[in-house]
């Protein structure tokens, strides 16, 4: 579908020169908008790790800071385990 071509040693020595954050792409095959969808992907990746990490310290919060939770996971020690 693609098709990408050898690196050669020139290439190298131009992939040396070429500044990533001005748009441009380091491989010829490479186009904006598969670079747009590279970087929506990686957006995508990083919001879900973030939302995950939200979630986890507010249950953690919760379960420290609430009293009759703390009360109850002090008592029955295989709730906290099973937690």
């Amino acid at each position: 579908m693609y098709r990408y071509e050898r690196m050669s040693s020139t290439s190298a020595i131009k992939a040396d020169k070429v500044d990533l954050e001005s748009g441009d792409t380091l491989y010829r095959g490479l186009s904006y908008g598969e670079n747009q969808l590279r970087w929506g992907f990686i957006r995508k990746v990083y919001g879900i790790l973030a939302a995950q990490l939200v979630l986890t310290t507010v249950v953690s919060a919760f379960v420290v800071f609430s009293a009759p939770v703390n009360e109850l996971l002090r008592g029955n020690s295989g709730i906290l385990l099973f937690l």
